[in-house]
């Protein structure tokens, strides 16, 4: 069976310092996603939530 891949409304801080704000993601079976930044964009971030 597969499933998608959905992040809605999601935020992450550290102390007073927002490195998400309002991130909403969805991936479909099948699909491939790419996730580009600079250096501390919040990339790893939201693989670690």
């Amino acid at each position: 069976m597969s499933r998608r891949l959905e992040l809605r409304q999601v935020s992450k801080r550290f102390g007073d310092i927002d490195v998400l704000a309002d991130i909403t993601l969805h991936i479909e079976p099948g699909e491939f996603v790419s996730i580009l930044g600079p250096s501390g964009a919040g990339k790893s971030t939201i693989f670690s939530l």
